[in-house]
C-alpha cells in the first residue's frame, strides 16, 4: 500500500513553470494558493490531483519570475500609497477620501497578483508533505 502511495505522489507532481510531470521542490501553501484551491473546489467539478512543484531545470527561471513578482508587488504598493496620499491631502482629509485611498491600495495589490508566483517550501521534505495532505 505504501508503494502505491509513493508512486502516486511522484506521478502527481507537476512543475508550475514547464507544466511537465517532474519531481522538484514543492510550493508553500500560503493564503493566495489556499484561496485559489478553495475557489477551484467550489466552482469546478474537476479537482486537480497534481501537486505543484518547481523542477531542477526550471529553478533559475522560477527565481527570475519570483524576483520580478516581488519587485512588482513593492512598486505597485508604493504607487498605491502615493495615490492614496495625494487623494487624502488633495481632499483635505475627508473621511470618504480615506476609504477611496484604501480601495486604491487594495486595487494595486490585486493588480500585482496578476504575475503571482508562489514561494517554495524548502524546509519540508516529501514525507512531511504527504502527511499534511493526508490530514486534510
Amino acid at each position: 500500500m505504501a508503494d502505491l502511495l509513493e508512486k502516486r505522489d511522484r506521478k502527481g507532481e507537476r512543475c508550475i513553470i514547464c507544466n511537465q510531470e517532474k519531481e522538484g521542490l514543492g510550493i508553500k501553501e500560503d493564503n493566495i494558493v489556499y484561496f485559489l484551491r478553495w475557489l477551484n473546489s467550489h466552482t469546478v467539478k474537476y479537482r486537480n490531483p497534481n501537486y505543484p512543484v518547481v523542477c531542477r531545470e526550471c529553478f533559475t527561471k522560477y527565481r527570475k519570475q519570483r524576483k520580478s513578482y516581488e519587485r512588482k508587488l513593492i512598486s505597485y504598493l508604493i504607487i498605491g500609497f502615493l495615490f492614496a496620499g495625494f487623494i487624502i491631502v488633495g481632499s483635505g482629509g475627508k473621511p470618504l477620501s480615506f476609504l477611496f485611498g484604501l480601495i486604491i491600495i487594495a486595487f494595486m495589490y490585486l493588480l500585482s497578483l496578476l504575475s503571482y508566483i508562489p514561494e517554495l517550501e524548502i524546509g519540508q521534505n516529501k514525507e512531511s508533505r504527504g502527511k499534511s495532505k493526508a490530514k486534510k
